[in-house]
């Protein structure tokens, strides 16, 4: 989960969950499908920042955290939370900067 941080500004948010990814990483048994959920809905509240957590701000999350060499791994993802919540904008930018097919 890499949303409801509580990040109220972006670089905040981007190197928390960029750690987050790590840790998620060391921690999960190599063979384990591995998602990150990215923020795909728009409240403001004392958890969740929405200018802070978008769902670009999430993907370079997740890309910064399996920079390392060391955290590499076949079987990671990232998944839209919640779906139903997601605009159009927001499955722009997943299919652009996750890279999945339009």
């Amino acid at each position: 989960m890499s949303y409801d941080t509580a990040m109220p500004i972006l670089s905040l948010y981007v190197g928390y969950v960029a750690q987050q990814t790590r840790l998620a990483i060391e921690a999960a048994p190599p063979g384990t499908d591995l998602l990150m959920g990215l923020a795909a809905f728009h409240t403001n509240d004392i958890g969740h920042h929405e200018s802070a957590e978008t769902v670009t701000a999430a993907v370079r999350c997740a890309r910064l955290g399996l920079s390392r060499e060391d955290a590499r791994r076949e079987r990671f993802g990232v998944a839209l939370y919640v779906d139903f919540a997601a605009t159009p904008g927001d499955w722009a930018a997943y299919r652009r900067d996750w890279g999945a097919p339009s």
